[in-house]
């Protein structure tokens, strides 16, 4: 009878262990999913904030546009933000435009590089140099972000408009 045991003994212990290993693994996986669910967060907040900074301007403080660009960006697109000059037609016309983000999809999502796709609807307004007319404009923009981690933050280092459409008819609530 003590021969049995051996067995026994050895089919439960392997048992157990397996059933350790299964607990850590599901652990493990748990809190992988945890912290990619705070990085897709973080990057359709990286994403959305930097679209609706590059499509708002205001042309009583044109120097404000660029700095607020700067501390969303890097790579080639903070390069471009430093060596662009606000045309001075903007400033002329008096043009203010405002962004508001409608929806981002991150597409792709690794530890350091993510891409994602964002709509939002910009309002631009300008005065016309000849006549003073005030001119209205709002289209929804579809553009594409590619964004690296840096210390620890989310910067869009590329970016890309796919499309944009003429908004008609009354959407104001």
């Amino acid at each position: 009878m003590i021969g049995g045991r051996g067995p026994m003994v050895a089919l439960i212990g392997m048992a157990g262990l397996l059933l350790v290993l299964a607990l850590v693994s599901g652990w493990r996986g748990a809190n992988r999913l945890t912290s990619r669910s705070d990085d897709t967060q973080a990057v359709e907040e990286a994403a959305a904030t930097f679209v609706e900074a590059y499509g708002t301007f205001d042309f009583r403080d044109p120097e404000a546009y660029q700095q607020h660009l700067l501390g969303l960006t890097t790579g080639s697109v903070r390069s471009a933000v430093l060596v662009a000059d606000i045309d001075p037609a903007a400033v002329g016309q008096q043009r203010t435009t405002s962004a508001s983000v409608s929806s981002v999809e991150v597409t792709a999502l690794s530890d350091h590089e993510a891409t994602a796709s964002v709509m939002s609807e910009q309002t631009r307004r300008t005065v016309d140099a000849a006549s003073g007319a005030l001119t209205d404009e709002r289209v929804v923009q579809l553009a594409d972000c590619r964004l690296l981690k840096e210390a620890g933050r989310w910067f869009v280092a590329e970016f890309h408009f796919r499309s944009e459409m003429p908004q008609t008819g009354a959407t104001d609530p």
